[in-house]
């Protein structure tokens, strides 16, 4: 659907430019107070220094050749889009295996789960957990499957972290039936994993966390090794999202580790800063498999950018192995190449949506007529139409 162009004048086009240098000064001035000490935060883990963390030289490994053969599963939807009859929301999911199987049954290998939904109005919080329910259905699926069980294969890949609603449930105790519903699914998938010995694996790109900031410098800083550097650059440090500090910290090759959930130091440490322990550990003993899932974060060697990784090892691959695969078999985005391949597979084009947006409201204006005789198909049509289609089509990715 095309969108409709605005001028740009000359007024907004310097008033943007200036507020964007001004901006652009303060922001180089926050990263400047940090960025020349972070390499003392960089030598102190590759020494050691820190109990439960340490930076890791994956391309200083052995030729290692792991067995690992998975299902890559992801999903797309876009904002929902006002209908006459309710709001219309699309979800397409989907999963990809890696390496293939030379079979006839198409569905060994891959295969694609659409939801559709039109009616009250979805937050995006609700979007977000609905797109969540459809993996984990789909992974579900992929367990519980006969003919997939008698192949080989032994890991789940996520787009997305394995615990799910961190950190939203850190700070809300309020969950919509959705949240409650995702929360049940990933239960039963960890469940299902750990009786069929398959591990599971999450890659979350968008990565908000402090656990550097809030976890490893606090730490350090409390033992006295960080007496070098200023109270403000601390500070900053600490501010500081765990994208920034690890893209700076990690060279290509490398991983950051930062241990499970339910031991970890720095983990206990940025909850504490923030005053969500408590509320923490009580989430946790209702759902005593987040302690087992173990973080870490990863610059592969072909990427400048880093990934947080989740992982529960029911296959018993091995921490070093899943490091190695990841480091040969992700591209330039930080994900895995077979992530890459299912996110563009499930993604969502405007076109597609634009189709069912059209289909749904003919095949609805078709049940109408027969419905209310006395009416007129055009309008049925017309009353239909009566849309806000100026939404523009946004796409977001599960």
């Amino acid at each position: 659907m095309s969108e409709e162009e605005y001028e740009l004048t000359p007024e907004l086009i310097t008033e943007v430019s200036k507020k964007s240098v001004l901006e652009s000064k303060k922001i180089s001035r926050r990263i400047a107070r940090f960025i020349r000490k972070i390499a003392r935060i960089r030598e102190l883990l590759i020494e050691g220094s820190l109990e439960g963390a340490e930076i890791v030289d994956i391309n200083s490994f052995q030729e290692m050749k792991p067995e690992i053969e998975c299902y890559a599963i992801d999903s797309s939807f876009k904002s929902p889009l006002p209908l006459v009859f309710g709001d219309l929301f699309l979800v397409i999911g989907g999963y990809v295996r890696y390496p293939r199987v030379d079979t006839n049954n198409v569905r060994i290998n891959r295969g694609l789960r659409v939801l559709i939904r039109c009616r009250e109005e979805l937050i995006s919080r609700i979007q977000s957990a609905i797109s969540r329910i459809v993996e984990r259905k789909i992974a579900l699926e992929i367990l519980r499957r006969k003919e997939i069980g008698r192949t080989k294969w032994n890991l789940i890949m996520l787009d997305g972290p394995i615990v799910p609603l961190w950190p939203l449930i850190l700070f809300t105790r309020s969950l919509y039936p959705q949240e409650r519903k995702l929360l049940e699914l990933s239960r039963k998938m960890i469940n299902l994993c750990k009786l069929k010995k398959k591990s599971v694996l999450g890659i979350i790109k968008r990565v908000r966390t402090h656990l550097i900031g809030k976890g490893i410098v606090k730490i350090l800083e409390d033992n006295g090794y960080l007496r070098d550097i200023p109270p403000r650059v601390l500070k900053a440090m600490k501010k500081a999202n765990d994208k920034a500090l690890a893209t700076l910290l990690l060279r290509p090759g490398e991983a950051l580790i930062i241990g499970d959930f339910g031991t970890s130091k720095i983990i206990e440490s940025e909850l504490t800063e923030i005053g969500r322990k408590a509320t923490f550990d009580e989430f946790v003993e209702e759902n005593l498999w987040i302690k087992k899932v173990f973080v870490l974060f990863i610059k592969p060697k072909r990427s400048r950018h880093i990934v947080r990784i989740e992982i529960l090892d029911f296959a018993n691959i091995g921490l070093e192995n899943i490091m190695y695969w990841l480091n040969e078999n992700s591209s330039h985005t930080a994900c895995p190449y077979i992530l890459d391949i299912v996110d563009k597979y499930t993604a969502i084009s405007n076109a597609i949506y634009e189709l069912t947006r059209k289909i749904m409201i003919r095949s609805t204006a078709q049940n109408l007529a027969k419905l209310l005789e006395s009416m007129e198909m055009e309008e049925v049509d017309l009353l239909l139409e009566l849309a806000d289609l100026q939404k523009k089509y946004i796409p977001r990715m599960g």
